[in-house]
């Protein structure tokens, strides 16, 4: 199999299961109306089926995970001072947070997986949640 391919549905439902974390501050796979994955992706029309001749896989699978916009805080006096990340530090926390899990890494490096979506949101308490679709 060749590299993952970006996917701008999965990228969308993604998105939006990052969102609605950001929203309304939880972090799972299961939303709040109890749909996972597969679920969402059905409830924005996107089916994941693929058939190999003698069987066949249908679902999603994700990755998540949730940081924080700065790496520390500094305290001096009424000042706050923030280290924030940059987008590039954030992606590659991420990244290795699920590199470093076995399995999220599963996930990546699952050939039969050939499409990807990402999908970031900011929370107003500065989480950063990321959701990483596959099918």
């Amino acid at each position: 199999m060749g590299p993952l391919l970006y996917d701008a549905e999965l990228a969308s439902i993604a998105e939006a299961h990052s969102n609605d974390m950001a929203m309304h501050s939880y972090f799972s796979h299961v939303n709040r109306a109890g749909e996972d994955p597969t679920d969402r992706g059905a409830r924005q029309g996107y089916n994941c089926r693929k058939n190999y001749g003698s069987h066949y896989t249908y679902g999603l699978a994700e990755n998540i995970h949730q940081g924080w916009l700065y790496g520390s805080i500094t305290y001096i006096g009424a000042a706050v001072i923030k280290d924030w990340h940059s987008a590039e530090e954030l992606a590659t926390i991420a990244v290795q947070g699920w590199m470093n899990s076995p399995g999220h890494r599963a996930n990546i490096l699952n050939q039969s997986y050939d499409k990807e979506g990402i999908g970031v949101a900011v929370a107003p308490d500065e989480r950063v949640y990321f959701t990483q679709n596959f099918c």
